[in-house]
């Protein structure tokens, strides 16, 4: 049942209890690129391939360590370590966020999907790292190092689990090895290259800030990521896309305890709202103190919509507002 005016501006009035701002800002000069299933993924997979990687160079440094070896032997014990890492890490992080399967299907589109833009990226990427005046063709969501990056991953990440556990079988352990090894090479530059770009190029390395959080420069995002900036927030027109209140509701919310300042986390507006809406009170488990809304981590523009219609008093359904608060 889609709620009244009354019932709205009772949820208004409430959520503006305990907030400590006048008015819950817009991000207007960032965006939000990431999701938190995308984040949690890259990590996943990021932390035992630096490590796998790390250790491998150094169990090749240490080949001839003399005896007793410490060295060899513990970084051979750390990447056993980070092969199981490898193995469980990424499927956890799928069942962790089971909701964003379709989002992760959605990315490896893109990931393999390829046009003459991408080949021209590649081909100028150099030249315009050198000349400042070449002009890059315009990327969507990954761009063509970043897609190449996206199919090596998928290409190795059965091979290095497979051949991994096979160097343990007698009988194929040799050619097992034979075949990790050629794969670990093949992987290297790829991933010293994403290594590079996201940590040490300075055009490229402040988009590192948004698989941490999610949010990055909407400049930035528009400079690299043109196609993708005008088909996720532009128009035909040149003005901003309103994302769908679905997206908003569907996006997630903290919430900070005013007594101990703990963070709470929902996993959607909706839920919080719900919540909202029924009349209970959230209380803090560590101090069972009743929680008030400070601010939100992501998508505030569903509660700056309602505190917009309540400030203006009209009658038009707030919900209505949020497609141009976003």
């Amino acid at each position: 049942m889609r709620p009244d005016g009354t019932v709205l501006a009772a949820l208004v009035r409430r959520l503006r209890t305990g907030v400590r701002t006048k008015r819950w800002q817009l991000p207007e000069t960032k965006i939000y690129r990431f999701e938190a299933g995308e984040r949690l993924l890259h990590w996943a997979l990021a932390f035992p391939y630096v490590l796998l990687y790390a250790t491998a160079a150094t169990l090749v440094i240490t080949w001839g360590e003399a005896a007793p070896r410490p060295i060899h032997h513990a970084a051979a014990w750390m990447h056993r370590f980070a092969g199981v890492c490898l193995i469980v890490l990424p499927p956890l992080a799928l069942l962790v966020r089971i909701r964003d399967w379709p989002m992760h299907l959605e990315n490896i589109r893109h990931g393999w999907l390829w046009d003459r833009n991408d080949v021209r990226w590649l081909i100028l990427t150099p030249k315009a790292a050198m000349d400042p005046r070449v002009k890059l063709p315009e990327q969507g969501k990954f761009n063509a190092a970043e897609k190449l990056n996206f199919m090596m991953v998928m290409a190795t990440y059965p091979l290095y689990v497979v051949t991994g556990l096979l160097v343990w079988v007698p009988g194929v352990a040799f050619y097992s090895w034979i075949a990790h090894l050629i794969s670990a090479f093949l992987g290297l530059p790829l991933v010293v290259g994403h290594i590079f770009m996201a940590t040490a190029n300075p055009s490229t390395r402040v988009g590192l800030k948004g698989m941490i959080t999610g949010w990055v420069d909407r400049e930035w995002a528009k400079h690299h990521y043109r196609r993708w900036y005008r088909e996720r927030f532009e128009l035909h027109q040149g003005e901003r896309q309103p994302e769908r209140i679905q997206d908003l509701l569907e996006a997630p919310a903290q919430i900070r305890c005013q007594e101990c300042s703990r963070v709470h986390d929902f996993s959607s507006w909706l839920e919080l709202l719900q919540r909202l809406f029924q009349a209970e009170p959230l209380f803090c488990p560590a101090c069972e103190s009743e929680i008030a809304i400070l601010a939100a981590d992501a998508r505030p523009e569903l509660a700056e919509a309602i505190f917009r219609h309540l400030e203006k008093g009209r009658t038009q359904t707030p919900f209505d507002h949020a497609s141009s608060a976003a």
